[in-house]
């Protein structure tokens, strides 16, 4: 296991303010020394985590972010497949305390994904009112729905479960976008 990996494993028992470079590397059977090799401090191990998961997420809802598929429902499967991979990690990150180094950057990246999404409503979808704040709104509903329903993590969370999740996420994207369920054209 990557000292990433365990990183993450921690953040299912422990929030990200109450981390200590001794327990991660005891968590990862390895010295101090080793962990400052690949770190600099805590919020710099936390930070490269949290980009490979943000990373992760964008690599999944790519052809639809960049335009070269206009289909919604792969979009959100993909994202929200890689939410649920790493759902305790970003849970986590939602959760930590205003003004910290995790916070911030969790903030950042909503924004970010707020930016992408509303260019993409903009360009694919020139009908659709206020693009940025319909982008807000469908990523706001989806963000709290993953928290509750997928911050537990692949093992808790079903098949069906994940499918009826995403199943109402699309409809509500539909809704707000003006386009038919499964054909995605304007209605």
């Amino acid at each position: 296991m990557t000292s990433l990996e365990v990183l993450e494993d921690l953040l299912l028992e422990v929030r990200v303010e109450n981390l200590t470079v001794g327990r991660i590397c005891r968590a990862a059977g390895i010295s101090r020394s080793t962990f400052y090799r690949e770190f600099d401090n805590i919020d710099d191990a936390v930070g490269r985590l949290f980009d490979a998961v943000v990373t992760e997420m964008v690599m999944a809802g790519q052809p639809w972010l960049e335009g070269t598929s206009l289909r919604v429902k792969p979009h959100l499967e993909g994202v929200y497949s890689a939410f649920l991979k790493h759902g305790p990690f970003m849970r986590a990150a939602a959760d930590a305390e205003l003004g910290q180094p995790t916070s911030k950057k969790y903030r950042g990246m909503m924004e970010a994904w707020d930016a992408l999404v509303g260019k993409r409503l903009a360009e694919s979808f020139p009908w659709v009112e206020s693009p940025m704040t319909v982008a807000h709104a469908l990523n706001a509903a989806g963000e709290r729905i993953m928290y509750y329903d997928f911050a537990p993590g692949r093992p808790l969370v079903s098949e069906a479960m994940f499918e009826t999740t995403t199943g109402i996420m699309y409809k509500m994207w539909c809704s707000a976008l003006h386009i038919a369920q499964d054909s995605e054209v304007r209605l």
